[in-house]
């Protein structure tokens, strides 16, 4: 990784897919040409602003594509979904090793050579970027200083990517020239908490809380303060607050997988960043919320500019049905489980369970065609009788949408994607044409998170029914988010205080942000392979009673099917009876141990 970090004199890797990034809905200027030195570029804002631009590319993107999961979703890992028929690599099935990390949930340089969701890359960019940016003549001092607070932000990112996949890494302060030192040892993860805060910070102090919508994806100080939120969180979880390591090895010998210790205080300095964060937004930004709780849901994740996201990556201009993502959702890189859908509950707050006769009569409209179910189902998954392709999706037997082993579908999207019974919504819509001319974004973080942050810190803090500075408690947290969906509250009565409350902020962080990469990563912070050793993986086949045509079923949301569970996982994966606790972290490539900087492998790789 660090041999590779240097400074270079032309700047052929800031040039690859200029016109793929735009800020706000414009386009920017042309792209720079390789032909141009480091002098040219940071002779000119406009250059330099390119320059910066491409450094954003480097930001990742939950979407599969190419060189990451080899086309699959880090979500088809989880209890959420899986990986049917293509796509997933040696990690999905529990046969990742040091000298095929790349093929792992994380690598640190993904796509290197175009600089695409690449830590490496975006480090190193930033680095020039920030020692050359006060040349640029055409530039104000403040203009220079947003943008390395953009840069620094980029930076801290990354940082905080490789914390939670790989534990503590070196920390690289400037852009390393051929000559350099390259000896450097990993940071303890206290030092890499530390120091990633330190740059957040710094960051913040030179960044506006907010941008225009011209400049909508950019980085800013209210993301700043999201970031640092997700940051405490994870480190004062179980996985690196804890009295005892996950694993044995030298890197947890020398604390660069975990703390060394628990202190109650890292919860503490959890709540304190998510706190910060409300106070100074005083409002500013808020949840999509007009009273229509489906479109309210939906545009919170998927609408640019909506005043919920914090931080966002833009991979491409608008969404387009014929781009490789979506032609890889079709082709079932990330079905849901059906044990995914059978999370959300009944609208009014009760469990769903297909053993009571009412809920599997009617498990997603009742028989006048309403919603009865958490609202978020909706715009998470397509069931059976929900709005698809102009009309209402098929997904039984005799059905446009019947699975591929019901019989021949009569689309070849449709037979992968829906294969478990339920299929992809969330943030590709039907596929089709409700993604047409729409603006593309990757939500990385959302206001909700803040919220479900500040709530799990207080449960963890014995304070879930204390009243804070605001006037809420953890349960009023949750439920300004619940609210949003027009949910029935979780109150302490009902939901206890402690295991019980953390178990129900976990679901919820499930419903509310399925798809976004949030899942995988609250299992590995709780260390929790119980939801994954002890699944079940489930899908669901719906067939007409006996006796019925399709031209019997005149309306499928008010039809009563017939419906069978199958336990089946179509991506095995070794951890199913086999875990071990390596999983938790990522492996090193091993290419990058044997170039001898001083890295110590994650416990369970060598």
């Amino acid at each position: 990784m660090y041999k590779q970090i240097k400074n270079i004199a032309i700047l052929s890797l800031l040039l690859v897919g200029c016109d793929d990034l735009k800020f706000g809905n414009d386009f920017l200027e042309k792209p720079l040409s390789n032909e141009m030195n480091i002098d040219s570029v940071y002779a000119k804002k406009v250059y330099a602003e390119q320059a910066l631009n491409q450094v954003y590319h480097s930001l990742p993107d939950f979407h599969p594509h190419n060189n990451r999961l080899s086309w699959c979703a880090l979500e088809s890992i989880t209890d959420l979904a899986d990986a049917l028929k293509s796509g997933g690599t040696e990690y999905h099935k529990g046969n990742v090793t040091a000298s095929n990390a790349a093929a792992s949930a994380y690598s640190l340089s993904y796509n290197e050579e175009h600089g695409e969701f690449s830590a490496t890359y975006g480090i190193r960019q930033a680095y020039i970027f920030l020692e050359n940016i006060d040349r640029v003549p055409d530039m104000t001092q403040e203009e220079k200083n947003v943008r390395k607070g953009e840069a620094m932000m980029i930076i801290a990112y990354h940082y905080m990517n490789m914390l939670r996949n790989l534990g503590g890494m070196p920390w690289i302060d400037h852009a390393y020239k051929p000559a350099d030192d390259m000896q450097m040892t990993r940071m303890t993860v206290e030092e890499s908490v530390q120091k990633i805060c330190k740059l957040i910070d710094d960051a913040a102090a030179l960044l506006p809380w907010e941008v225009s919508s011209a400049d909508d994806g950019r980085m800013h100080k209210a993301g700043a303060y999201a970031l640092k939120s997700r940051l405490l969180t994870f480190v004062a979880s179980p996985l690196f607050n804890n009295n005892e390591p996950y694993k044995a090895g030298e890197a947890a010998d020398k604390h660069y997988v975990w703390y060394g210790d628990y202190q109650q205080s890292r919860w503490q300095d959890a709540l304190d960043a998510g706190l910060a964060f409300i106070r100074e937004n005083n409002d500013r930004y808020k949840l999509v919320k007009t009273g229509e709780p489906r479109k309210d849901f939906c545009s919170g994740f998927f609408d640019r500019y909506n005043g919920e996201v914090l931080i966002t990556s833009h991979r491409w201009i608008k969404w387009d049905i014929n781009a490789k993502s979506i032609q890889q959702y079709s082709y079932g890189v990330c079905s849901p489980l059906l044990n995914y859908a059978d999370m959300f509950p009944m609208k009014d707050g009760s469990e769903f369970s297909w053993d009571n006769p009412a809920h599997r009569e009617h498990p997603f409209f009742d028989a006048n065609g309403n919603e009865v179910r958490d609202p978020r189902l909706y715009e998470t998954l397509i069931v059976n009788g929900d709005k698809f392709w102009g009309r209402k999706a098929e997904i039984y037997e005799g059905g446009r949408e019947m699975p591929e082993d019901m019989g021949t579908g009569q689309n070849w999207r449709w037979k992968n994607m829906g294969y478990p019974g339920v299929a992809m919504r969330k943030l590709v819509q039907d596929h089709n044409n409700e993604l047409s001319n729409k603006f593309y974004q990757c939500p990385l973080m959302r206001l909700p998170e803040i919220y479900l942050n500040i709530a799990e810190a207080m449960n963890e803090l014995g304070k879930a029914e204390e009243v804070d500075e605001f006037g809420n408690t953890a349960y009023d947290y949750i439920n300004i988010v619940r609210d949003r969906v027009k949910m029935k509250h979780i109150t302490p009565e009902e939901v206890a205080p402690g295991v019980a409350l953390r178990e129900a902020i976990l679901k919820e962080r499930a419903l509310e942000f399925g798809f976004e990469e949030v899942r995988h990563y609250d299992i590995v912070r709780w260390k929790h392979s119980d939801y994954l050793t002890n699944l079940k993986r489930k899908r669901l086949k719906i067939w007409l009673k006996d006796g019925e045509k399709k031209e019997d079923v005149k309306d499928p949301r008010k039809h009563v099917f017939r419906y069978e569970i199958k336990e089946e996982s179509i991506n095995q994966r070794v951890w199913t009876d086999q875990w071990d606790d390596r999983y938790y972290l990522c492996p090193i490539d091993l290419k990058e141990i044997n170039k001898k900087y001083g890295l110590v492998q994650n416990p369970g790789w060598e």
